[in-house]
């Protein structure tokens, strides 16, 4: 029996890795890994599960790999869950946790997806990798592509300081800045992924199996405990879903009680998961032009929106958009109260 299938979030319809890992082939929607949790349940050792160090590695029974001597790992995972005693009496929140995913290898949660994603580039037999980026995409794929020894193209939007790019060049990547925006960007990196049979890297859902192993490290690092909130960012909506996944998996397998409400927060002017979830609708509205100091987050049609869409509204959760200048104060205030910038 198959350990797991892609499974279109829309229509339903059910594929093989080796057909589309990226987008359903039918409708166009977004994929979800579905697994077969009985054959999971049956070989998980939750003694390892409770005792081993953290790290993503811990957790290789919970993603969609078949070569487990093959793995693509810079020892991501493992980075620390503050209790933020200062910023909570600054704004009356007593147990209040910032799960600081700056201090994964390249400076990024994205190293968690990379590592499941180039090392299913190194299973499907692929020879070349590319992407769409505006930065953290970008240094996160090309570095495991580095250590997979492929050769890697990233695309960038017009406009993208080229500072952000010079951990990308560092890592031996080829950067092409194209005249457009982000959502340009990643439809002509999967052109270029089509044309020349490359491994598409970036917010598809071999990427969201390795992002879920946050939610598994929140759990671990509060004692075993599921938050009462989670505030994740929202750009194309992969981070977020894949953490609800993670919890609704650890849930599952009773190893906690009780689900989390996940609230999602974008950048106001580039808001389209926020409009639609207050609206009440299961489509979102694209912004052809997103504009905010939030590069990363600035996304106006979301690819994964479908997923993070039914995330919140199934943890019973909620959604906000915040001004530019809310963002600057609030980086400010949590280096000035917790020393994490």
């Amino acid at each position: 029996m198959e350990l797991y299938k892609l499974k279109c979030v829309s229509c339903g319809r059910e594929y093989k890795e080796e057909e589309t890992y990226t987008t359903c082939l039918k409708c166009g929607d977004s994929l979800d890994v579905t697994y077969d949790y009985e054959a999971i349940a049956a070989r998980l050792n939750r003694h390892v599960l409770k005792s081993a160090r953290i790290r993503t590695m811990k957790y290789l029974d919970f993603y969609p790999l078949k070569d487990m001597r093959r793995v693509i790992t810079l020892y991501e995972g493992g980075t620390p869950c503050y209790k933020a005693k200062n910023l909570g009496r600054e704004i009356g929140m007593k147990n209040i946790y910032i799960k600081n995913e700056g201090l994964n290898p390249t400076g990024a949660f994205k190293d968690r997806g990379s590592m499941v994603e180039l090392t299913k580039a190194v299973e499907l037999g692929k020879k070349f990798v590319c992407c769409a980026s505006t930065g953290n995409m970008a240094a996160s794929v090309s570095a495991y592509s580095a250590k997979s020894m492929l050769p890697c193209y990233v695309l960038i939007p017009e406009g993208t300081p080229i500072g952000k790019m010079s951990q990308t060049l560092s890592y031996g990547a080829r950067v092409i800045q194209i005249r457009g925006t982000y959502d340009d960007a990643a439809k002509l990196a999967v052109k270029t992924a089509k044309k020349h049979n490359f491994y598409l890297a970036g917010d598809y859902c071999f990427r969201a199996e390795g992002q879920k192993s946050c939610a598994f490290e929140i759990i671990e690092q509060i004692g075993w405990d599921q938050p009462d909130k989670v505030f994740v960012p929202i750009g194309c909506g992969t981070n977020g879903a894949a953490i609800w996944k993670g919890f609704k998996e650890f849930k599952l397998f009773g190893l906690v009680n009780e689900f989390p409400q996940l609230v999602g927060v974008q950048a106001e002017g580039s808001d389209p998961i926020v409009r639609a979830f207050k609206s009440n609708s299961k489509k979102w509205k694209i912004i052809e032009r997103p504009q905010t100091i939030a590069t990363a987050m600035a996304v106006g049609n979301p690819l994964d929106g479908t997923k993070i869409l039914k995330a919140l509204r199934e943890s019973k959760g909620n959604a906000c958009s915040v001004k530019d200048e809310e963002i600057l104060e609030a980086e400010k205030l949590i280096a000035k109260t917790e020393s994490v910038f």
